[in-house]
């Protein structure tokens, strides 16, 4: 899953002396014997490009800079003579020539854990620290590990001291974190000292992230990056498969929020762990997972502002939230990658045994069996989640709001209620 890095040429006269620049800028290294070139970072984004860098720039006779891909649009506001920013949000001048835009340049700081930083490597991304001012109280970020720098054990030990668990990285910069955290996963899951149960945490700490990207940004629903959350799936089912005791951390490795993704990634680990219990053949616990793990991909067709609204929804907001198991099926049947009992799973997740479900309003025999575990887990673990219009449920009064609704509607399975029972309570 190593992915190769993208440098591309940029003429340096375009290179503004004394102003900062928004992007790394590198220059190519020419080191005899190598196979292919090294790029060297040159000025860091957030720095001011001195004089003294374009002399020597000049004095070199270098005729061209270098900038990495995931950096164009970076680039693209530096060089473009037409931009003037005000407050996060830059405004074109000349709308004649380039019609009216708005583009956002908001930093998005997204949370890594430290645990999943690798003492002695090279990190390819700029790590920060988050720090909190004393006079204003907000918070800003830091660079603590710069690109191309090692991770030093002195200063994790500071961050275990001081009860730092989390340090950021910029979401333009998401890929090449994903590069980063799968050539260590290959080391961890090889490690013979790390319990399984830190292995499981490790692994869904990246998932985690993965799974961010595949709902927010469309771009990365590509089949090369599909079969990466897949891979992911197939690490957490080797550490379910090497220990028997699986049941003993299933719970403590998810974590809870109000975002989409960690719902799906934890329904994913609960899929894995039950459909195991029942003693499924490993390419079906594998299928299931993977359908799990995607089961609400329709959910991006929504308005943010819709999924964070704190009140009751109106019938027309209900009726576009209803739509997501159908929006999710055709989503992932045009990228043709779930076996046909998992896409028919994420389009039947709704579906409830007296008919009152959604989209098709299916009766108990006419769900898929696959759908009818998901339609439990996926109500069991929403219920214990935060979510904007209520606090989460402790896990006993969910399963017993489940077992009421059971009771009086039939909306669940009863045999895989019976065991999904058995399996959360360890017996």
């Amino acid at each position: 899953m190593h992915k190769k890095r993208i440098f591309l040429p940029l003429n340096p006269d375009k290179l503004r002396p004394g102003e900062v620049v928004n992007f790394n800028i590198y220059v190519k290294s020419d080191k005899s014997g190598a196979e292919k070139p090294a790029y060297e970072l040159f000025c860091r984004r957030g720095e001011v490009f001195n004089p003294g860098l374009f002399a020597k720039i000049k004095f070199d006779s270098t005729h061209s800079v270098y900038y990495h891909r995931r950096d164009t649009d970076n680039v693209d506001y530096y060089l473009h003579p037409d931009f003037t920013l005000v407050g996060n949000v830059q405004f074109l001048k000349q709308k004649k020539r380039l019609g009216a835009a708005l583009i956002k340049r908001e930093k998005v700081y997204i949370p890594l854990p430290v645990k999943n930083l690798l003492l002695g490597a090279k990190v390819n991304f700029d790590v920060f620290k988050k720090v909190k001012s004393i006079k204003t109280m907000d918070y800003s970020y830091s660079i603590c590990i710069p690109e191309g720098e090692i991770c030093q054990s002195a200063l994790v030990d500071d961050f275990r001291e001081k009860g730092v668990h989390y340090v950021y990285f910029l979401e333009q910069d998401e890929a090449e974190v994903l590069d980063y955290l799968y050539h260590n996963l290959s080391l961890i899951i090889r490690h013979n000292k790390l319990r399984f149960g830190t292995k499981a945490e490790l692994i869904y700490n990246v998932a985690l992230i993965w799974t961010r990207r595949f709902y927010y940004e469309k771009h990365a629903r590509i089949a090369e990056e599909i079969q990466a959350g897949f891979k992911l799936v197939d690490y957490l089912l080797e550490m379910f498969n090497q220990d028997q005791q699986y049941r003993q951390w299933i719970h403590a490795v998810r974590r809870h929020g109000e975002k989409l993704y960690a719902h799906t990634l934890n329904t994913c680990i609960l899929g894995l762990g039950f459909t195991k219990y029942l003693g499924w053949p490993e390419e079906e616990i594998r299928e299931f997972a993977q359908g799990a793990l995607l089961h609400d991909i329709g959910m991006v067709e929504v308005p943010q502002t819709l999924l964070d609204k704190p009140g009751r929804l109106s019938k027309i907001e209900m009726d576009l939230i209803k739509k997501h198991p159908q929006d999710g099926y055709l989503i992932l049947r045009d990228l043709a990658c779930l076996s046909g009992d998992a896409a028919v799973m994420v389009f039947q997740h709704h579906e409830c045994g007296d008919g009152s479900g959604y989209t098709q309003g299916l009766k108990l025999p006419q769900i898929n069996p696959w759908a009818r575990i998901l339609r439990i887990i996926d109500s069991y673990e929403a219920m214990i989640s935060n979510r904007s219009w209520r606090e989460k449920f402790d896990p006993l009064d969910a399963l017993q709001e489940i077992r009421n609704d059971w009771s009086a509607k039939g909306i669940f399975d009863t045999n895989y209620l019976i065991n999904f029972l058995k399996f959360l309570s360890g017996k």
